[in-house]
């Protein structure tokens, strides 16, 4: 006999693997491979004087996993934990009275041994310890560990809960700890985004989730290769696939718009404005087309053969910012939508009722302040008029102002010039000099037009709220969303119906460490099927099988009534395909017995080979064959007419009955009249003058041929309606 081999237990190695377990570092952005629970070197402090063992006291000859500073413990109000877990002798000697503090001396002086045994054995016992270590690695600060980020992010909160002390707001050392570590920062990274989705959705965080879901819509195409995309609800899934298609859809429109600067929404269908009204806006869209021209080199910034319309991001956010200053730069602060309109903005062109039209139409929330400034230059113009009318004054010997002067004057009285921000955008210098040229240097339909001043603002103003609004629905991002700059991807996505839970309190989502490995145990051994891409989720297979019908071996035709039954049984696709849009009749028609040649012989002429002799007489014999073969020509073409109009019974063209001219001839045929010579002529030609059939590529045949060699009739039947293999329809 020998010694006994116990039987070796699995090495933590490969739990580590078969758990994929990872380490990572949100900073860096980086996850590696981990295997660190025997001994973990991020939480080995050389000079720390609390050593933790990952089993119970006794159970196991393994020496401690970590070594940490019990005043740190002590420092993140980890009492529960070491009353837990530390010998009662221990404990007391940090603790000499039942709720006093720790001495300083002491924390240094002795050495404590923490042993922490796990409630369950095997893969439980492995999840267990990883989670009590990341809650180690928060409290020194260092990268948590597990098999997904969201999961360990959810493990740490309830362990926070569980090991420190009572009444300790755990959520904000939780945020502090993720931003400190780099997990807060989403951008360009599919996998902190989707971690930090799945923790906000797992304690119901709403401006969290909001913020996660963002980026994870921005991202959609980069998901599906992070490990933490499988671990989100179904629910999160179609929202973000939903969103995206939605966002997507939205800025080509907006594209699209922009583009003409909104041409097509400002047209006369929705809204009403005079010929100079008109022309003015076209002229002021003319010098915005001209303004980007100058400014980005071409405009619109997308091709003409892009597959969509949409702007570039960087674009649409610059433009959204100057058309913003532009309009802070005319805004009417002293008007809200709430109050009635003020007497200065009525008659002429009602700008209210337009803005709030098409922000009805695309479903815009409307802007605090729908009016523009107006200037006051008409109402005293026309009251010096109406004065000078009826009272006259000795003239004097002053200067007169120069009206354009003063009209330029009250324009610019009437904009936000006080503020220097918007004095050094751009766009409003290129819009003040804009006015200053309708008013300086007019063109003739200017003059013609006569279009006040006032109405000229109005129409200006209209053209840049809508242009401020279509940009705004492509740029604004949710005010949940904190970090939006270096992003390469949009973040304009609408939050409506939004997140898809109620939200309840904490106290109700947290749970005991053990019951969350339990949980993450379950869902580790619902393993998702794998995938090697995500195009071999879906067999997908065409309805017609194209390259069997090009590539199809050529068959001779045949008369065999069992050749047509095989083709027709191996061309099924169609036909079940159609079978899902309700029972249809199926027609079958047989295949008539058609010789595969026979001659072309024209009336008076024979078939070309055999020499045709014209006497000027006609026997009775040859009377009677010409009656007789008359005879069979009719009784023939009745014959198949029957045999038309049963196999096509399902059609009702009268086009495809077309007859050609009787033709009955014989080699020796004779005719004694140059007439009918001719008449055989006319019909020959009417014949060919006939339309084609209904293919377009060949007229239809006679029913009646000649007689072959062996003196037989040939009666031919339209051919019948078959359905090869591959071209049902």
């Amino acid at each position: 006999m020998g010694w006994k081999k116990t039987p070796r237990a699995p090495e933590l190695g490969t739990t580590a693997r078969e758990f994929g377990m990872k380490k990572f570092d949100g900073n860096a952005r980086l996850s590696t491979g981990w295997d660190g629970l025997r001994k973990d070197i991020d939480l080995w402090s050389p000079n720390g004087n609390c050593l933790v063992h990952l089993h119970g006291r006794g159970q196991s000859r393994r020496g401690p996993a970590l070594r940490l500073a019990v005043d740190t413990l002590l420092a993140a109000d980890c009492q529960p934990l070491l009353q837990r877990f530390l010998s009662p002798v221990e404990y007391k000697s940090l603790f000499p009275d039942t709720g006093s503090e720790a001495t300083s001396e002491l924390t240094h002086a002795v050495n404590f041994e923490l042993y922490i045994p796990a409630p369950a054995s095997g893969g439980q016992a492995f999840l267990y310890h990883t989670a009590t270590r990341n809650f180690f690695a928060w409290i020194f600060g260092k990268s948590l560990v597990g098999s997904h980020l969201g999961g360990a992010l959810v493990g740490l909160l309830n362990s926070m809960n569980e090991f420190r002390s009572p009444g300790e707001d755990n959520v904000s050392k939780m945020l502090d700890y993720m931003d400190k570590e780099g997990y807060f920062d989403m951008r360009n990274c599919p996998d902190h985004a989707l971690a930090v989705l799945f923790f906000a959705e797992h304690f119901h965080f709403k401006d969290l989730w909001t913020d996660a879901f963002a980026h994870c819509v921005g991202m959609n195409e980069k998901l599906i290769a992070s490990p933490g995309f499988e671990h989100i609800s179904r629910t999160s899934r179609a929202l973000i696939t939903r969103s995206r298609l939605e966002m997507d859809m939205r800025l080509d429109a907006c594209g699209r718009k922009m583009s003409t600067f909104l041409f097509d929404d400002l047209s006369d269908a929705h809204l009403g404005l005079s010929t100079g009204a008109r022309a003015h806006l076209d002229k002021f869209r003319s010098f915005l087309h001209s303004y980007y021209i100058a400014k980005l080199g071409y405009y619109p910034p997308t091709p003409s053969d892009a597959p969509n319309a949409t702007f570039p991001k960087s674009i649409s956010r610059q433009m959204c910012t100057e058309f913003q200053k532009l309009y802070d730069y005319l805004v009417d602060k002293s008007f809200t939508s709430t109050n009635p309109i003020p007497l200065t903005q009525q008659g002429g062109i009602c700008v209210l009722q337009n803005v709030q039209s098409f922000d009805q139409r695309n479903k815009y929330p409307s802007l605090e302040y729908p009016l523009p400034r107006l200037p006051e230059l008409e109402k005293s113009l026309s009251l010096k008029g109406r004065i000078s009318k009826h009272f006259s004054f000795p003239r004097r010997h002053k200067l007169t102002p120069n009206p354009r002067l003063v009209t330029f004057a009250a324009m610019s009285k009437a904009t936000n010039r006080e503020d220097p921000v918007l004095e050094a955008c751009t766009l409003v210098r290129a819009y003040r000099g804009f006015e200053k040229d309708c008013i300086f240097n007019p063109n003739r339909a200017d003059k013609n037009d006569k279009l006040s001043q006032s109405d000229a603002r109005k129409v200006r103003w209209i053209l840049i709220y809508s242009t401020l609004q279509t940009l705004l629905a492509a740029t604004k991002v949710p005010y949940q969303v904190r970090d939006t700059h270096n992003v390469q991807y949009n973040l304009c996505v609408l939050t409506a119906g939004c997140p898809p839970w109620n939200e309840r309190p904490l106290k109700t989502l947290l749970r005991s460490q053990t019951d969350q490995v339990w949980e993450d145990y379950e869902m580790s051994q619902k393993k998702p099927q794998a995938f090697d891409s995500p195009l071999d989720r879906v067999e997908i297979k065409p309805d017609i099988d194209y390259h069997a019908i090009t590539h199809r071996p050529q068959h001779r035709r045949t008369r065999s009534e069992s050749t047509v039954s095989a083709i027709i049984s191996r061309n099924g696709t169609v036909r079940r395909a159609l079978s899902t849009l309700g029972n249809m009749p199926e027609l079958h028609h047989p295949r008539p017995h058609r010789i595969s040649y026979h001659e072309i012989l024209v009336h008076g002429y024979g078939n070309g080979t055999n020499s045709v002799h014209i006497s000027g007489g006609e026997s009775p014999l040859d009377s009677d064959a010409t009656t007789s073969s008359r005879k069979l020509s009719e009784i023939s073409r009745s014959s198949s007419s029957e045999g038309l109009s049963s196999r096509w019974s399902h059609t009702s063209d009268e086009r495809r009955e077309t007859h050609s001219p009787t033709t009955t001839v014989s080699s020796d045929y004779r005719r004694d009249s140059v007439e009918s010579l001719d008449m055989s002529k006319k019909s020959i030609k009417e014949y060919l003058e006939q339309p084609m059939s209904a293919c377009g590529l060949a007229r239809i045949p006679s029913s009646i041929y000649s007689t072959n060699e062996f003196g037989e009739e040939l009666t031919l039947a339209p051919a019948p309606l078959l359905v090869e293999k591959g071209l049902e329809v």
